[in-house]
């Protein structure tokens, strides 16, 4: 069985064998019995489904303050589902390279961290979220309370909590980008429309969260009400930034430890910038 340890998948899962490798997830097929082989297909399935999973522990990981230990049982499973489904699309077996559309994550739009309380259950408007050249404009409309907005028992007060989560395709390093939040009291009846505006880098993989992180107020204590069965949160949108990342590194950045292309491919594309 193969077990998370970090940000890396160590263990078996079937006939494939998870192992680290300095700072790489690697994959390994164990040979049939009586020595037979897997083929070429299944090895490239299981490095695909590497891959995919590394991603999925990347969002959950950049997305820990949203989701916390909040989710439901099947989500580690339905997210690398959704991944793998997206990479197996994307692979490129003739450069055994990724190659990334616009709208290649799309399937990941709307997909809740928690099925026993979809977030649309409790928030009745429909954020929109669109990349207009590098600006990522999202957007919540005006909506009234309790009509478009519900609370749940013994809360009083919530906060949209909304995150985006950046991976530079080019030097497989990532971002987080915490937005101020939105503060909403039971007390009123009508919540006007906020907006929040960001440049994005070229050439980076966009994931958009939101959270509804509802509380009581009672005098001096803010209580905490989500809880394991109650959590809010999901997967806005999820796009890739046109063009080629070319931001000077700085600490905000983390290797993701996740490559879309052999390291050779990456060694003669920065000669290349090198030389331009």
């Amino acid at each position: 069985m193969a077990r998370l340890k970090g940000k890396f998948l160590i263990g078996a899962i079937g006939n494939l064998t998870f192992k680290k490798h300095r700072k790489e997830q690697i994959v390994q097929t164990k040979p049939g019995k009586g020595g037979v082989k897997q083929t070429k297909e299944t090895k490239k399935a299981a490095l695909v489904f590497g891959k995919a999973s590394r991603f999925s522990n990347c969002l959950r990981q950049s997305f820990g303050f949203l989701i916390e230990d909040r989710y439901d049982g099947g989500m580690v499973n339905r997210l690398n589902k959704e991944n793998f489904a997206i990479f197996k699309q994307c692979y490129q077996p003739e450069t055994e390279s990724y190659e990334f559309k616009p709208d290649s994550f799309r399937r990941l739009n709307g997909f809740d961290f928690n099925t026993k309380s979809p977030l649309k259950d409790s928030l009745w408007v429909e954020p929109s979220v669109q990349l207009v050249g590098q600006e990522l404009q999202i957007r919540i409309p005006d909506f009234e309370i309790p009509s478009d907005f519900k609370f749940p028992p013994h809360s009083n007060i919530c906060s949209v909590e909304l995150s985006i989560y950046l991976l530079s395709i080019e030097t497989c390093y990532q971002q987080q980008i915490r937005l101020e939040a939105l503060q909403i009291s039971n007390a009123q009846k009508m919540v006007p429309s906020r907006e929040w505006k960001i440049e994005i880098p070229d050439g980076c993989i966009c994931v958009t969260g939101l959270a509804l992180h509802y509380y009581r107020n009672q005098g001096n204590l803010t209580v905490p009400v989500n809880h394991k069965e109650f959590n809010p949160a999901v997967i806005v949108n999820a796009t890739v930034s046109n063009g080629k990342f070319n931001l000077p590194w700085d600490v905000s950045w983390h290797y993701a430890a996740i490559r879309f292309r052999p390291k050779n491919q990456d060694d003669l594309s920065n000669q290349e910038t090198t030389s331009e």
